[in-house]
């Protein structure tokens, strides 16, 4: 997933979605974040466990979606899930998409509370699937 990504015959979805996206590499931030806009959501993205806990206090609210990658700078995306659900600000729904695919990281996402937890690379049309069903179910 880099900046080549190719999303403009993609149809964009009714409820726009408040996306905290959480991801360390530049290219798959970029990827992630072209999709989600264009499909009309709002990513707000940030590339460590800080910068997403500062963002998500300062907007008070928690966001609809957590796309978070595992390994972090400084720290990972399980202890950023607890850190948000401890403030009251955990998301509808929390999403892993990491490198780290092991059947241990796996148990330990279900453990954490996320909800799914997708190995990279990731299919444009499972990133599509993932949006679109978080739309479809997302509390109005």
């Amino acid at each position: 997933m880099g900046a080549s990504l190719d999303v403009s015959g993609l149809p964009r979805l009714a409820r726009p979605l408040r996306v905290l996206l959480v991801e360390d590499d530049a290219s798959i931030r970029e990827g992630l974040n072209k999709l989600v806009n264009t499909l009309g959501h709002r990513a707000h993205i940030t590339q460590n466990v800080r910068e997403a806990l500062d963002l998500a206090v300062s907007e008070n609210e928690a966001f609809d979606l957590l796309l978070s990658d595992i390994s972090l700078p400084d720290g990972d995306g399980w202890e950023l899930l607890r850190c948000l659900s401890e403030a009251g600000l955990r998301p509808w729904r929390a999403i892993a998409i990491s490198g780290r695919c092991s059947m241990q990281d796996l148990a330990r996402s279900r453990e954490a509370g996320l909800d799914r937890h997708f190995c990279k690379p990731v299919e444009m049309a499972v990133l599509e699937a993932i949006l679109r069903e978080a739309t479809e179910e997302a509390p109005q």
